[in-house]
């Protein structure tokens, strides 16, 4: 028997439990579900006001870094009294505010090779929005030897990607991961101090990533394994690349 919902979880969650597949079974594994979160910049902006507001049951925020001028036109999570704080820690308070329900975590620390085992071990879907090329190969390679799947997303210039690495279909094998598609880092990036980044774009990856992980913490829908999103927010085209 499922867990029973209070008055004020049933009105937060009304909308989204009357789709279809969804109901009270839905929202309790969504309720049980644990999800860690790297990166509370632009895509995480886009990506935890709507995994809390969707009442999930443990929420991680990985982020070492501080609020900047420069990172307003896109991160919305923070504003300009909020530049010199953690971003793990406000973005934590600012999401907890929307919705007590959910125990969110806040880890203002950089993810390195020395905690990454540690950080990612007890949650459930572990979920990429950092900014660097280190960071999501050793996201990608600790999700593989932990067995966690991965919610990956990308905002450079103009363009968003968003995929799901390393997910267990139900005949128990995994699907493909980062090194599918990219074998070893690659040396020439784009990133957003370099090409720059339309405002919007990394909220639109966030908000296309958060929609992944709740299908897989509810259970419904096709999950995009093996496929690649990619988007131009110029011509607002979406491509998909199938791989592995």
């Amino acid at each position: 028997m499922e867990a029973p919902l209070s008055s004020d979880e049933w009105q937060r969650y009304l909308r989204q439990m009357t789709l279809p597949g969804w109901s009270l079974e839905g929202q309790s594994k969504i309720g049980r579900s644990k999800v860690l979160v790297i990166g509370a910049g632009g895509i995480g902006s886009g990506l935890l006001p709507y995994l809390a507001g969707a009442g999930i049951g443990q929420l991680g925020i990985v982020d070492g870094d501080r609020v900047e001028l420069t990172n307003l036109h896109r991160q919305t999570l923070y504003t300009a009294a909020d530049i010199g704080a953690l971003k793990a820690e406000c973005s934590a308070r600012r999401v907890q505010a929307a919705n007590p329900n959910p125990d969110i975590r806040a880890y203002p620390v950089r993810l390195r090779a020395e905690n990454a085992a540690e950080l990612l071990a007890d949650y459930d879907i572990i979920a990429d929005g950092s900014d660097n090329t280190e960071t999501r190969f050793l996201v990608n390679d600790t999700c593989l030897a932990l067995g966690k799947t991965l919610v990956w997303g990308a905002a450079a210039g103009f363009q968003g990607q968003v995929t799901v690495f390393n997910w267990q279909g139900p005949e128990g094998r995994r699907g493909p991961n980062l090194r599918h598609l990219m074998p070893e880092p690659p040396t020439d990036a784009p990133d957003c101090v370099d090409a720059g980044v339309l405002g919007p774009l990394p909220g639109m990856v966030g908000a296309l990533m958060a929609g992944e992980i709740l299908k897989l913490a509810a259970g419904i829908g096709e999950p995009l394994s093996g496929r690649l999103v990619v988007f131009d927010a110029r011509s607002l085209l979406f491509t998909t690349l199938k791989f592995g």
